[in-house]
């Protein structure tokens, strides 16, 4: 199986850097699903403070910009900084207002770019005209939650978006030149091989560049959580995960960069399952 790198498409992009290293960032954003502006709970799956190492942080953006340019630089000095705004929904704002986040970060002498993490909903047309423009002064990646081709299971999950939104905006970006990048989830209840298969059709057929590919995993402080200890949720095994990851990477293509195959949530705050973060067991796997 012919497997592009996410080292080899930031290669692309960033062709005058070795190595680029994203630093995370937490803009102060809400989530549409979470403030009432679409609905309330946010997605069931959801626990920001699982995944983003500043999501409870209380430092100011460019103190945080600081603070990992600072951290990624103790080893390699001439590394390339990404600039990650990755808690919440990052352009969930108006265009003024993601203009006065987003341009003093793509400004700092540093930053060789940034990756806005968002939701297919929350991507107007002005929105990426602004995200398109700054792309001119340095590139900009939009990381767009795809999660899952069927509209049953968005309901279900409390996306409050349907697969066709994400279809549209992922294609509105692409065709503003913007790289996109797609996450989905492989294993939400319900679903089987049929549907991992069709949201890869939806991630090759929007000319994605990369993807995440995440494993259901069960974290505290969220509604699947409540649910899986009901014994309402069941889970795939790992032979099942990599089984359904290995046949998303034979549909989507060998151009779509492959940046994620696990999921990386604090020990402390994980649920289940305990494999969810072996990369290398999965990765040897799917290679089977």
């Amino acid at each position: 199986m012919s497997i592009k790198t996410y080292k080899d498409f930031l290669r692309e992009i960033f062709p005058q850097y070795e190595q680029v290293r994203k630093v995370s960032l937490n803009a102060g954003f809400s989530c549409p699903n979470l403030d009432g502006t679409i609905g309330t709970g946010g997605c069931a799956y959801c626990n920001n403070s699982s995944f983003s190492p500043v999501a409870a942080t209380e430092q100011s953006l460019l103190e945080q910009l600081e603070a990992g340019i600072k951290n990624v630089k103790k080893k390699k000095k001439e590394i390339g900084i990404l600039a990650y705004f990755q808690s919440y929904t990052n352009t969930h704002a108006t265009v003024q207002k993601l203009r006065d986040v987003f341009t003093p970060v793509i400004s700092h002498s540093d930053v060789a770019g940034i990756a806005v993490g968002t939701r297919p909903d929350c991507l107007p047309s002005q929105v990426v005209e602004l995200l398109a423009e700054l792309n001119k002064t340095k590139p900009v990646i939009v990381e767009i939650g795809v999660q899952t081709a069927n509209n049953e299971t968005l309901k279900n999950i409390n996306r409050n978006h349907t697969a066709e939104c994400a279809r549209n905006a992922a294609l509105l970006c692409k065709n503003s030149g913007l790289a996109i990048t797609a996450h989905i989830i492989i294993g939400l209840p319900g679903e089987d091989i049929n549907d991992f298969a069709n949201t890869a059709k939806l991630v090759k057929d929007c000319g994605f560049s990369a993807i995440k590919i995440h494993p259901l995993h069960i974290v505290k402080g969220t509604r699947f959580a409540e649910e899986y200890q009901k014994g309402e949720i069941k889970l795939l095994s790992l032979e099942e995960y990599s089984k359904a990851a290995a046949e998303v990477i034979r549909i989507i293509s060998p151009g779509t960069a492959i940046e994620r195959i696990s999921a990386e949530s604090p020990s402390d705050m994980l649920i289940a399952p305990a494999w969810s973060g072996e990369r290398d067991k999965i990765w040897k796997l799917i290679y089977c």
